[in-house]
């Protein structure tokens, strides 16, 4: 095989083809490596003058980790502002948890910090190098996700010219803006139809033209219960079968009030399972998750575009069938509302795991206007879900162009001038 050719101005490393101008460099040369301490060592304050950030508090920022949920006024342990902070152990790890301390802080014993002990290494470079990096690569996956110093130290990056440095980091943080105002308007977006489904699936704001009493129900009078099946993931992919099978799980953080069954991506039962379903989903039908480990069981979605497809209710999942006529939409949004989601709170059960039962659910409330009320309110909110899934794609797409960037600029497969 021939020599593969090096480009001019480029050359041959450990890492790759380079440019000849960067270096390859050990973190464990670069950094300093800091890790937390339990917060039993510290008295915790709802303020104070050190935020103390546990990984749970990563969450509550986005680059540059500014607050947290309880704070420090003790003097020991201060992690600088600039430190790259990330988990040691655990999930988040798998789910590449970077930020950027953006004030002095103290970390909780499931976190590192490292800091640029060089003046050729930016806070910000080194921080997008680790992104990139992606912290799952350099852990132990072995058993649970671990980070600890023999990972950090022999851990090798590209280390370019301080002015290159700082262009690409200039560079991608652009994209980091564009990303925060997009995911800031999503939450916005959600936000308004939260309210928009507080005032109209009660009653308070009523659309012009409608002024008719609503009707009340309980759900077990409106609508019966249709078999399900209890399939595992392991018996579900996600390419080919003759079934489609709707997940709890799915209905907990995939699927929106309404799910289009044309459209939406959901997962296949093992063509080697031998089963028969009794009731296959309808459309207008509504899958319910009846078990959560918090307070999102009763989490609902209402399938439409059924067609010729064919959807059955998978585990943990109580299948819902209208047995009166609902305006198409309608009952899943009215099944997520606050309003009706109050009543799923007073009967669940269960301390770790939550769960609600169809007995209980029968006797549960709803409120039914008159069928073209019930097809103008679902309009509206359905106008709101598209609003939000168009400003998901934008955002989906500010993602994949800063991944693309990152690819060819982390790299030096793409040059910035200085």
């Amino acid at each position: 095989m021939a020599d593969c050719i090096i480009p001019e101005g480029y050359k041959e490393t450990s890492l790759g083809v380079i440019p000849k101008e960067w270096k390859v460099k050990r973190l464990g040369d670069l950094v300093s490596i800091m890790s937390g301490e339990s917060p039993s060592l510290y008295t915790l304050h709802n303020q104070g003058k050190y935020p103390y950030v546990k990984v749970e508090d990563m969450n509550l920022c986005e680059k540059y980790q500014t607050h947290s949920r309880s704070y420090s006024n003790e003097e020991k342990n201060i992690v600088k502002k600039g430190s790259i902070i990330f988990p040691k152990r655990g999930a988040a790890i798998l789910n590449n948890k970077v930020r950027i301390a953006n004030v002095d802080i103290q970390m909780d014993s499931n976190m590192m910090a490292i800091f640029p002990i060089k003046d050729n290494l930016l806070e910000e470079y080194l921080y997008y190098s680790i992104v990139f990096e992606q912290l799952f690569k350099i852990a132990d996956t072995s058993t649970i996700p671990q980070i600890n110093n023999k990972h950090i130290i022999p851990c090798k990056i590209l280390l370019p010219p301080l002015y290159e440095q700082q262009k690409i980091a200039e560079i991608l943080n652009v994209w980091d803006e564009a990303i925060k105002k997009q995911t800031r308007l999503i939450k916005k977006l959600e936000l308004r139809k939260k309210g928009l489904m507080q005032q109209l699936l009660t009653g308070k704001k009523r659309l012009p033209g409608f002024s008719g009493e609503w009707k009340r129900a309980k759900l077990g009078d409106a609508t019966i219960f249709l078999s399900t099946n209890s399939f595992s993931r392991e018996q579900l992919n996600s390419i080919k079968g003759n079934v489609l099978n709707i997940h709890y799980g799915d209905v907990l953080v995939r699927y929106s009030s309404v799910l289009d069954a044309s459209k939406e991506d959901i997962p296949y039962i093992n063509e080697q399972i031998e089963y028969s379903p009794k009731d296959y989903v309808n459309n207008g039908d509504v899958i319910m998750a009846d078990t959560a480990e918090d307070e999102m069981v009763g989490r609902c979605c209402e399938v439409i575009n059924i067609d010729n497809i064919k959807v059955v209710s998978g585990l943990h999942t109580i299948l819902i069938h209208p047995i009166i006529k609902f305006a198409p939409k309608y009952l899943g949004y009215y099944l997520n509302s606050e309003r009706y989601h109050k009543q799923i709170i007073s009967i669940m059960q269960g301390i770790k795991v939550y769960s609600i039962t169809k007995d209980a659910l029968k006797n549960t409330i709803i409120d039914i206007p008159n069928i073209e009320e019930q097809a103008a309110i679902a309009n509206i909110l359905s106008l709101c879900d598209n609003e939000i899934l168009l400003a998901k794609q934008k955002l989906n797409e500010f993602h994949q162009q800063k991944k693309g960037l990152m690819q060819v600029l982390l790299t030096g497969k793409k040059r910035v001038t200085q």
